[in-house]
């Protein structure tokens, strides 16, 4: 039972983590495209606005970006059940990163003054925790990881990415992650 505890936090850990990489991922897409807009007098005015907005209004805006984007996931499922898979994708990452582009400015220029609200800086503290939370559980199944790819004779510039996830495999099969 404790292993599968450990297995459950693991995943957890794993799937918190990789929302993380994608957002370190997307970060700097999300970036030019908020520099790629070229209505620096549209960005100035609100963050002009904003900033004489009291915290709670503040919040509220967030909702904008989801009100005004989210159907744009609706429209990619369209797309999805006529087989339109590509553009369909296209829809959905296009829509997902231009939210992630205005709720990451409008964050930027409003940090402070969310953080001012309690519950709000609690909830960011405990994502940051949990971020190293999260890095620390998967620690031991990186050094395991490690440790199979090392015996395997397989390293970072070595092996190409088929040949070390056979190696994984093989060490798995052998029940060599049992200890984590």
């Amino acid at each position: 039972m404790r292993r599968l505890k450990r297995w459950l936090w693991t995943a957890v850990a794993l799937a918190f983590l990789a929302t993380s990489w994608f957002w370190d991922i997307l970060h700097p897409l999300v970036r030019w495209i908020i520099d790629l807009i070229p209505l620096e007098g549209l960005k100035r005015v609100v963050a002009d606005f904003m900033a004489r907005l009291p915290p709670y209004p503040t919040l509220i805006v967030f909702l904008i970006p989801l009100i005004i984007l989210e159907p744009g996931k609706l429209v990619a499922f369209w797309l999805f059940a006529k087989k339109q898979w590509l553009l369909g994708v296209v829809t959905y990452v296009g829509t997902d990163v231009s939210k992630l582009a205005v709720v990451s400015f409008l964050f930027k220029t409003n940090r402070d003054k969310l953080l001012s609200i309690a519950w709000f800086a609690w909830l960011y503290e405990w994502i940051v925790w949990a971020e190293r939370w999260s890095h620390a559980q998967i620690e031991p199944l990186k050094a395991a990881i490690r440790v199979a790819l090392v015996e395997a004779g397989l390293n970072k510039t070595r092996g190409g990415t088929w040949r070390k996830l056979v190696a994984l495999w093989r060490h798995a099969r052998n029940g060599g992650f049992s200890e984590i």
